[in-house]
């Protein structure tokens, strides 16, 4: 009934799957590593769809690209390039630096190294109809920021808090960017509409409508604008330039009588 113990331990690294049994299985096989695990991955011959590591016999050919699970060997002092490998169109230069320069300013932007000169932000979506929002983003539009929240604040309107909110919260946003709160504009206002939703409107008798009860957003955009110093300064230069001075009068002309029709007592 008892074996021995060697055996047992025998049995239990030829069966046994997994990195505990580290002597090869069979001497006479040449496996690309000393040691071969039987598991039931290798058993099952899934690794010949595994992909195959490149090769290469000196520093000189080293592979260097990859399209389409073909390799690509580049000699010694010479490069492959993009035209070599392939064709391309009449328009990938412009496609390719308008892409570059669309990613190289967001990231100039992230850094900090280009500055922002505006800020978009949108809230989310409410049921209220876009007639009555409309109204609301009309009263806020080409106001400065603190003047906007102002009015919000005190208006009597049931979105009016949470259009106070979304202001305040897009002015926060700006000065992260670096804009200047002392010139913060409400520059555009404008309003979206949202799905609608369809909800039953019951009648009497056994009847019954449908009633839809709309959703709508708005978006702010924040621009940088003058202070209220700069605009009193600019409307006090343009009236400033509509004085008229009496200039010079000749006082040696003929003073002509205006000769009127009718009876003159």
């Amino acid at each position: 009934m008892a074996r021995p113990l060697r055996s047992i331990f025998t049995v239990a690294q030829t069966s046994i799957a997994g990195p505990s049994s580290l002597r090869p299985l069979n001497p006479a096989l040449k496996t690309a590593s000393p040691y071969q695990v039987r598991t039931a991955f290798n058993l099952s011959g899934w690794d010949r769809y595994l992909p195959k590591l490149p090769k290469w016999t000196s520093e000189e050919e080293q592979p260097t690209k990859s399209e389409g699970g073909v390799t690509m060997i580049e000699e010694k002092g010479k490069e492959i390039t993009n035209e070599e490998t392939s064709t391309g169109g009449l328009f990938d230069e412009y496609s390719k630096d308008k892409d570059a320069d669309q990613s190289g300013m967001k990231k100039r932007r992230k850094r900090g190294d280009k500055p922002w000169t505006e800020h978009k932000y949108s809230s989310a979506l409410h049921k209220i109809s876009h007639r009555k929002l409309n109204d609301l983003s009309r009263q806020i539009s080409n106001l400065p920021i603190d003047e906007a929240i102002v009015q919000m604040q005190f208006s009597e309107k049931r979105a009016s808090k949470w259009i106070k909110s979304t202001l305040a919260l897009s002015r926060d946003h700006a000065i992260d960017k670096g804009l200047d709160r002392s010139k913060l504009v409400v520059a555009e206002t404008w309003v979206s509409k949202g799905p609608k939703i369809a909800r039953l409107d019951i009648k009497g008798r056994g009847k019954y409508g449908i009633k839809h009860h709309p959703s709508t957003k708005i978006h702010v955009l924040l621009k940088e604008g003058k202070t209220p110093e700069e605009k009193l300064a600019e409307k006090f230069a343009k009236d400033l330039r509509k004085v008229r001075s009496a200039g010079v009068v000749r006082e040696d002309g003929k003073i002509r009588r205006k000769v009127i029709s009718g009876w003159t007592w």
